[in-house]
């Protein structure tokens, strides 16, 4: 009798968990793709909104903000927010060229590969993965290295608009540097070694605010929202410059 998850979509799912370039992801996505297909459609579905972080160069971020439509593929999405704030470190390091940006979406009907998340649900899959162990190559980098960690869901999604966007990546200054800001600005000088640690002690509660954070939807879009007419006339600015060519 045939076993219901045979070695190729094993094989498949594991080779798309291990890391790889982008060459690699889309070849891995295409067989991923295909030996889906053939799963029970609670496999091939999702209810829940799912997130997706990006670290977005220059020309990714103009897709995104100034023609409203960054191209995508099969990629990894997942439904818990945390998995997403965290993935690859979270925010992008600061001035390294690159914007974090976490996308938020209910998956359009037809746009679900594998819900791993499901899968290793089932105690047969989780039984199959077992028994085939031995021959699933580099099993280890696969899953047998990060199993349901990502709480994964495979989608693929023609593009992206500037309407999916849930956070925006950012980075503040360092807590010393705003301690030392606000300082100066309570004081009227640099504080002294004793002013500074009873600053601190009052304000020691806001020391995870500093740095890289995510920022929150309601912030995001008012940052967005700030920057439309820039982009509008940068836009226009393009426009005019392609056609005068």
């Amino acid at each position: 009798m045939e076993e219901k998850f045979s070695l190729p979509l094993l094989q498949a799912i594991s080779d798309w968990q291990r890391d790889g370039n982008a060459k690699q992801n889309k070849k891995r996505g295409q067989i991923l793709k295909e030996v889906c297909v053939s799963l029970p459609e609670k496999y091939r579905t999702c209810s829940l909104c799912c997130f997706r972080q990006i670290a977005l160069p220059k020309g990714g971020v103009w897709s995104l903000i100034g023609e409203n439509c960054l191209p995508e593929k099969i990629s990894s999405w997942t439904p818990d927010l945390g998995v997403a704030m965290t993935f690859k470190g979270g925010v992008p390091p600061k001035d390294q060229g690159y914007q974090g940006v976490i996308f938020c979406l209910l998956p359009p009907p037809g746009s679900v590969i594998v819900n791993l998340c499901e899968l290793y649900q089932d105690s047969d899959f989780i039984a199959a993965l077992k028994k085939n162990q031995q021959h699933i190559a580099n099993y280890h980098n696969g899953v047998g290295r990060h199993g349901n960690d990502q709480c994964e869901v495979v989608l693929e999604i023609a593009s992206m608009a500037q309407d999916d966007i849930y956070s925006l990546g950012g980075h503040s200054s360092s807590f010393d540097d705003l301690i030392d800001r606000v300082a100066k600005e309570i004081y009227g000088h640099a504080a002294t070694a004793v002013e500074r640690e009873a600053l601190m002690h009052q304000v020691e509660h806001v020391r995870s605010r500093a740095g890289p954070r995510w920022l929150k939807p309601e912030v995001t879009h008012r940052v967005l929202k700030k920057i439309k007419p820039r982009v509008e006339w940068l836009a226009t600015v393009k426009h005019l410059k392609n056609a005068a060519e």
